[in-house]
């Protein structure tokens, strides 16, 4: 056996099968730290390359392990691999190809309509990080190496991408409702339930909730927090962003949290309880036990990547609703919301401060899809989803601005004596059906330090009794769910407002 280390990775080989081997490396935050291993076989391509070109590629990768990440290295080998194979497949050369020159990628620009366009770039992105390298003659530059670019460019597909990732119209509070109606009848249980409320509140990609653990829920000063790890930040360890969270969804994942503790406490030691992943694998072994995989057994019950997570909750979550119009893909969510905030004028910057982990890139999109009046292409995707059920996007007030008496929209509950100012009417005088109905007004302009909650509550009363009077009421009880969800989805918007303002950033 072989070893070499670079850095903070170990990679292994067997000495009779070098183009065979393992990269492994410590990841994790300080108080959790656990290792990440990928495998890499480069054997099926020595029929079309040297013995020694393969060795190179391998050495390229070891190198580049010091400035990328595992997952990332594994991406590119996989592109890479693609690549060559295709040129073995298409038998572009009639001998086995030693080094990457001029002639090689003069035949790859020849053919590139029937090769994949990524790969493409991959390799390219390959002489930039180390042009040096033996995998290359001397004297290449950047514009040798062939792009197979789209008409529109790769701006404009982004924008296709984004307008295509679309919402069905009123598909937000309809998914909420259905999810409220599946949890009602214990046909959801609370693990799916309080994802997909987390979900709506603090727009992640699936790489950052498959980490979030027990411990990552907090309560200071009367408040919830729940502390995410962002996704392709850039960074090899990044820290864990704190997320403010309204009272509402800081209880539901309490009730998760104890939900977790009580089922799975018994299968580590007390000291890491903290340590149990919040949002599990979902099967179990025949004994009753969590663990699954040895990835599962060796880190509490996480999953082990972002697709396997979102097999387990988004995945099984959309077979509920048996409609193919419904998703919870966490690309429709940050691509609706980013693009709204744009339309409002908000920055690249702004927008990326918002969604935490977008990229540059994605958010200039966002604000391209403004600018040129995209937006009216969403008419019958993402606009009418938020627009008409996440008004608060569009914009927001505070309660202590000034505003008409005529136009100002407050809150009492009977139950409690509280009155709220809950935001202003954008009409001249707020009309009788306020407050509750406010939330699905796109006049509503909502106040960001109010505490909509109190609205919440009634609501919340509400449903419960209508409950109690049986069947004839349950269009009564449809009814006053899509209002709770909507008044949730506004907290959730504030909360995000709120997170950027503590930034410094005013969206």
């Amino acid at each position: 056996m072989a070893y070499r280390t670079i850095g903070n990775t170990v990679v292994e080989w067997e000495d009779n099968e070098p183009f065979i081997f393992s990269m492994s490396e410590t990841i994790g935050t300080d108080d959790d730290r656990r290792s990440k291993i990928i495998a890499i076989d480069l054997s099926s391509l020595r029929q079309g390359f040297e013995d020694n070109f393969l060795l190179h590629v391998k050495d390229h990768f070891i190198e580049r392990s010091n400035k990328v990440i595992l997952r990332t290295i594994d991406t590119e080998v996989s592109h890479l691999k693609n690549l060559f194979r295709k040129v073995i497949d298409l038998k572009l050369f009639d001998s086995k190809i030693a080094t990457i020159d001029e002639g090689f990628l003069m035949c790859l620009g020849a053919t590139k309509e029937k090769l994949p366009s990524l790969s493409l770039r991959v390799l390219k992105r390959q002489f930039a990080a180390d042009p040096y390298s033996p995998l290359f003659v001397k004297g290449l530059h950047s514009s040798d190496f062939p792009l197979l670019e789209p008409k529109k460019g790769r701006h404009g597909i982004q924008i296709d991408r984004i307008l295509a990732r679309a919402l069905s119209q009123a598909a937000v509070a309809r998914i909420l409702n259905l999810c409220d109606a599946a949890y009602d009848t214990h046909s959801m249980d609370i693990g799916h339930y309080s994802f997909v409320h987390l979900a709506f509140a603090v727009f992640c990609r699936p790489e950052s909730y498959r980490q979030i653990r027990v411990g990552d829920l907090e309560m200071d000063s009367g408040k919830y927090f729940i502390h995410i790890i962002p996704a392709k930040s850039g960074v090899r360890q990044p820290d864990k962003i704190r997320y403010q969270i309204n009272e509402a969804l800081g209880v539901l994942l309490k009730k998760q949290r104890q939900n977790i503790i009580t089922t799975y406490g018994h299968l580590v030691d007390e000291q890491d309880i903290a340590k149990l992943a919040l949002f599990p694998v979902r099967r179990l072994k025949a004994n009753g036990s969590i663990r699954v995989n040895d990835y599962a057994s060796n880190n509490y019950g996480m999953y082990d990547n972002a697709a396997k997570f979102s097999a387990g909750y988004s995945e099984q979550i959309k077979k509920l609703f048996d409609d193919d119009h419904l998703t919870l893909s966490a690309n429709a969510l940050r691509h609706t919301v980013g693009t709204l905030l744009a339309q409002t004028g908000a920055s690249a910057g702004t927008i990326q401060a918002v969604l935490k982990h977008a990229s540059p890139i994605i958010c200039h999109a966002y604000v391209d899809i403004a600018f040129h009046g995209l937006i009216n292409e969403l008419s019958d995707a993402m606009r009418p989803a938020f627009a008409e059920h996440l008004p608060a996007f569009e914009r927001f007030r505070s309660k202590n601005d000034s505003v008409p008496a005529g136009k100002t929209i407050r809150s009492e509950d009977l139950e409690t004596g509280i009155i709220e100012e809950t935001g202003e009417c954008g009409k001249d005088i707020v009309c009788s059906y306020a407050p509750i109905t406010c939330y699905s007004c796109f006049r509503f302009i909502p106040c960001w330090d109010a505490d909509h909650s109190l609205n919440l509550n009634i609501v919340q009363r509400e449903i419960e009794e209508l409950k109690k009077r049986g069947k004839p009421f349950e269009h009564m009880v449809e009814r006053g769910r899509t209002a709770k969800n909507r008044i949730m989805l506004v907290m959730h918007a504030a909360d995000r407002y709120q997170d950027a303002m503590r930034k410094g950033i005013r969206p």
